[in-house]
């Protein structure tokens, strides 16, 4: 009698990996392993992925055990729709088959090698079920305030923010639909802290973060030298190397390959990088050429050539705000929230990882909604989608117009990022959407409206180009003080700016900070202009200019004159007034002042407005604060 044959074993994604059939992973001990034709992956009941993980194939089944075919795609599993459905909550997954539920299971349950089996039998249905259950699960639609919900595990508060890193990170696998992303704030607000940790979600080999960098720096240590005949046999180089360049098998160049990457650059401590890659950030050409110069070891002065390859979603954090507007205008800025209920969220989170990190790392790795969203960026991956068409763009434009009568010429950059914010959220429901053509699909109207509300929620600031921590100062500090009591537009003190800062958000602000960087960010915007007291030459005061604002309220209609408390309260019509009842009672139960401002502002377009609504049901008795000073509706 013939011996058996030992099983074949490789490694998942390998020269030697036989691309179909069932197996068993070594390396986990888990024995559903299924291959997915359609993603190229070898993925186990659990959802989760195992390339480059030791396989052992299993004996072929029989059609009755495999449902007809010995291999399957990714979309054959999810059109098998059976008596299983899945749902992953916060508590772990959930099973639900001839209206019983089952669960919730942990993913330490759900890692048990024989779990699909079992459950099956439970639920008397096939094990493939069981896994076609959970892929359907992964490819569900996703709201944006779902997204915000698993994100807020680990970032707390912060809601236009973190949607927006997210998002552009999700674009990193487009032609080029990435935009880039500028954190302005002051210290120890988590500028690095929220992209760095929102990257978490994402594929290790994407990421590439950097604590400082000078332009020189950067190219050696993320370039590689490589022939540039070489190059030029994988990258169309005609019109950036001449023929005789194109034709020295000699000449060596060093290839600096960002394509589909996620650059985040840390606490960088000036903008002479980000001037450097002006072209790059502003999408003009893929690939682009620099020549540099470097010192010889005798002290003499060498040239080389860069190729830079692009496009990447770029995350740039710094202190110090920039007053040059080609910085401005590449940028999306945003500024962490700085609440006293975010710091105490923050505390609290930072009081359970420093207290026993070894439970709080095991609470991240094993938290069922981090891992299914991790899960799902994987499965978007896969999906090749490259291309992102929104069907009527006329129409967004339209829209986009309506609160804008007067256009300054950053429009042009603007207008793409809500483009942007559109073909995001498309593409983290790729799953839902039609697909138009090969590796391209169609967005839809709920696309548009998220990406209008997410843009409307930073567009004031970033139309001025400021950051929003900068424009909320001039909006909750120098404005009010700017206006005296019978309407008149007066000089402010920077000694009571400083003062009027210290009542309002409980610390000091740094008088350089302010004089040098707060200031000229205002005056660079228009918004300010600063003279000195004409009654005491010592003293330098700031004025509020009559400039209209670029967008924010509907009816701003262009007079050239900043929009004060009494124009906006004849906003406060009935229709209005209604729809920002209606944005604060969709909370529910108690909310900050900051929640209430955040989803009133989704109405008025700004929070100046959003917070005249607020005093006013504080006036009408609508709005209360509780002991535990929160807020909440009466009525």
């Amino acid at each position: 009698m013939s011996a058996v044959p030992a099983p074949a074993r490789f490694t998942a994604g390998g020269p030697e990996d036989p691309q179909s059939g069932m197996a068993q992973c070594v390396t986990c001990n888990r024995s559903d392993l299924h291959y997915l034709n359609g993603q190229h992956v070898w993925i186990s009941g659990n959802g989760e992925s195992h390339t480059g993980h030791e396989l052992e194939l299993l004996p072929e089944r029989t059609s009755q055990q495999t449902g007809g075919s010995e291999e399957t795609s990714l979309d054959d599993l999810v059109r098998l729709h059976g008596k299983v459905e899945a749902d992953c909550t916060e508590d772990g997954w959930v099973f639900l088959a001839n209206g019983e539920r089952f669960g919730s299971f942990s993913l330490k349950e759900m890692n048990g090698t024989q779990f699909d089996v079992d459950l099956a039998f439970r639920l008397e249905v096939e094990p493939k079920e069981i896994l076609a259950a959970r892929l359907r699960n992964y490819r569900k639609e996703i709201t944006a305030e779902e997204l915000s919900g698993i994100l807020t595990s680990t970032v707390k508060r912060d809601e236009p923010t973190k949607k927006i890193v997210f998002l552009n990170m999700v674009l990193a696998q487009t032609n080029e639909d990435q935009f880039n992303v500028g954190f302005e704030a002051e210290s120890s607000t988590g500028k690095s802290y929220i992209p760095l940790e929102i990257a978490e979600y994402f594929p290790d080999d994407e990421k590439r973060t950097y604590a400082g960098a000078s332009p020189t720096s950067f190219y050696h240590e993320v370039g590689r030298w490589r022939p540039l005949s070489e190059i030029a046999q994988e990258v169309e180089l005609k019109g950036v190397f001449d023929k005789e360049e194109l034709a020295d098998e000699k000449r060596k160049v060093i290839l600096v390959n960002l394509e589909r990457k996620l650059l985040v650059f840390m606490d960088q401590p000036h903008w002479m990088l980000m001037e450097k890659l002006r072209p790059l950030l502003s999408h003009d050409k893929k690939i682009l050429r620099y020549a540099i110069t470097d010192r010889t070891g005798k002290g003499g002065l060498r040239s080389k050539t860069v190729i830079i390859l692009g496009y990447s979603s770029v995350f740039f954090c710094t202190a110090k705000p920039t007053q040059d507007d080609q910085e401005k205008t590449r940028l999306t800025l945003l500024s962490p929230e700085a609440s006293q209920e975010k710091i105490r969220e923050a505390l609290w989170l930072q009081a359970h990882k420093i207290g026993d990190r070894r439970a709080f790392r095991e609470w991240i790795e094993t938290h069922p909604l981090r891992r299914w969203l991790k899960e799902r960026v994987h499965i978007i991956r896969a999906s090749g989608i490259k291309e992102i068409i929104i069907p009527a763009p006329e129409k967004v434009l339209e829209r986009f117009l309506e609160k804008r009568p007067r256009l300054a010429p950053r429009a042009q950059r603007d207008f793409p990022r809500l483009m942007s914010f559109i073909k995001g959220f498309a593409l983290l429901n790729c799953f839902t959407r039609t697909l138009a053509e090969d590796h391209a699909i169609l967005a839809d109207d709920q696309d548009v409206e998220e990406g209008f509300r997410l843009y409307e929620q930073v567009a004031s600031p970033n139309e001025l180009g400021l950051s929003p921590e900068t424009y909320r100062i001039y909006e909750e500090i120098i404005r009010p003080l700017s206006q005296s009591s019978n309407g008149e537009n007066i000089g402010v003190p920077r000694t009571e700016i400083i003062k009027r800062y210290l009542q309002t958000y409980g610390r000091p602000m740094p008088w350089e900070r302010l004089t040098k960087q707060i200031l000229p960010a205002l005056e660079s915007a228009g918004l300010v202009h600063q003279e000195k007291n004409p009654d005491d030459k010592r003293e330098t005061l700031a004025y509020c200019t009559d400039v209209a604002r670029i967008s924010g309220d509907s009816n701003n209609t262009g007079n050239n004159s900043a929009v004060t408390r009494p124009e906006i309260s004849k906003r406060c019509i009935a229709e209005e007034r209604d729809r920002v009842l209606g944005k604060l009672r969709a909370i529910g139960g108690r909310f900050s002042w900051d929640d209430a401002a955040l989803r009133a502002s989704e109405v008025t377009g700004d929070r100046l407005g959003a917070e005249d609504y607020l005093e006013r049901f504080q006036a009408e008795g609508l709005l209360a604060q509780g002991p535990d000073g929160y807020w909440r509706l009466t009525k």
